[in-house]
């Protein structure tokens, strides 16, 4: 457990926040309950989508030995992916569409656990027509559930078999531009059909790993926060971007935080500081000790905004910096198109900063950094503008990409 790895306790104390021997105990026991939940994903649809290849592509693991398709998915099967004697609970349901007898089996399976999962993962055949089945047990049985809110996704797998199949390009495991439209015609169409967002469509090849940290972003920022831990922890470190892994350190320092403000009972302003420093300590950690892998980084340095608050002498823990970080995490990253954009900002920028470091005019271009973008969405985050906030910040992006390295260079 993560409290005896680190001097948590130690560390809030000589913030100011006592904690008695019999709170520390209680808050022990309320986040080893949180931290050792089992949570339970169940893989749904037909059969021979690629259901048990999804799973071993995420996880590593073989859940369902995919030589023997049949037996391992006549029946539920329910998997452990070892966390110590615990573990994520990974349901790989068997599949609709085998016959009208089966299936009305499968109604009264699927209804039985639809409420006690955590995230629902259906698993569509990029290149099958015949949704019928699927749109029947969606709507019936599925559906009801996802609008009272269950964390949902339809999984278009196998993308790389879409025409034209031959553009795909194997040496960077991706689609080829016809491909690509095609595959996003697709995720229309899918959704279209089905009467749900685009964004809950996510096109994968399992095999060819694709599009696979994409799933797994959008899983993380689905689960509730108690639960993304166990999780992401168990998907393989080749998957695990950087934008979830930061995401997921928070979401793990709120529970604590929330869980210290439940057991000291303390209230109003006080909750925030809490919570507060329980981010701060914990995203200050060494990779090491934190309880799952390094996950995928850049090529290390620091980010734009950073950069920038260090030429105005400003600390780590700023106001500046923990506005933008909570707006990165609590609206952006929810947005349709946020994950990918902020993929691509910890791609870019810490190369950006590097020639904006190495140029004898750094001065200037912080200070201009400064004046017309960020201290303007600062503005537009305290004024509640999130989406102003957001085009300023790509302008500012570009802006950096195409003039000031040209400059410099």
């Amino acid at each position: 457990m993560m409290l005896k790895q680190v001097d948590f306790f130690e560390e809030l104390e000589s913030k100011g926040i006592s904690i008695s021997h019999e709170q520390r105990k209680a808050i022990e026991n309320k986040l080893n309950e949180i931290m050792d939940y089992e949570p339970k994903i169940g893989i749904f649809g037909k059969t021979g989508v690629g259901k048990s290849s999804l799973c071993n592509s995420l996880f590593g693991k073989d859940i369902c030995p995919i030589s023997d398709v049949e037996a391992c998915t006549r029946n539920p099967q329910e998997v452990i992916v070892g966390l110590g004697q615990k573990g994520l609970k990974l349901l790989d349901v068997p599949g609709v569409g085998e016959s009208s007898e089966r299936d009305k089996e499968y109604s009264q399976l699927y209804a039985k656990l639809m409420p006690e999962l955590d995230l629902v993962l259906w698993v569509i055949k990029a290149d099958d027509r015949a949704l019928t089945s699927d749109e029947v047990f969606y709507k019936s049985v599925v559906k009801p559930h996802v609008d009272e809110g269950k964390p949902f996704f339809f999984v278009l797998n196998q993308v790389d078999k879409i025409e034209p199949f031959r553009e795909w390009d194997e040496d960077k495991s991706e689609p080829g531009p016809k491909q690509f439209q095609n595959i996003h015609r697709k995720i229309e169409d899918v959704a279209t059909f089905f009467g749900i967002t685009a964004s809950r469509v996510i096109p994968v090849s399992a095999n060819e790993k694709y599009n696979l940290t994409k799933l797994v972003d959008e899983i993380v920022f689905a689960l509730p926060k108690e639960k993304k831990l166990t999780v992401f922890r168990e998907v393989e470190e080749e998957h695990q971007s950087q934008v979830a892994q930061g995401h997921v350190k928070r979401s793990v320092a709120e529970v604590i935080g929330d869980t210290i403000v439940s057991v000291v009972e303390t209230a109003g302003r006080v909750v925030e500081k809490v919570v507060d420093r329980a981010i701060d300590f914990i995203e200050k950690l060494p990779i090491p000790r934190l309880p799952w892998g390094r996950g995928k980084s850049s090529n290390g340095g620091c980010y734009i905004t950073t950069a920038t608050m260090h030429f105005l002498n400003k600390p780590d823990d700023c106001y500046e910096l923990n506005i933008l970080r909570k707006y990165r995490d609590n609206w952006l990253a929810n947005q349709s198109d946020g994950i990918e954009l902020i993929n691509k900002y910890y791609e870019i920028a810490p190369k950006l900063v590097d020639i904006i470091d190495s140029s004898p005019n750094k001065d200037e271009i912080y200070n201009q950094i400064w004046v017309n973008y960020i201290s303007k969405c600062l503005k537009f985050i305290e004024n509640k503008q999130y989406s102003t906030c957001k085009e300023l910040y790509i302008e500012m992006v570009h802006h950096l990409e195409s003039e000031v390295t040209s400059v410099v260079a």
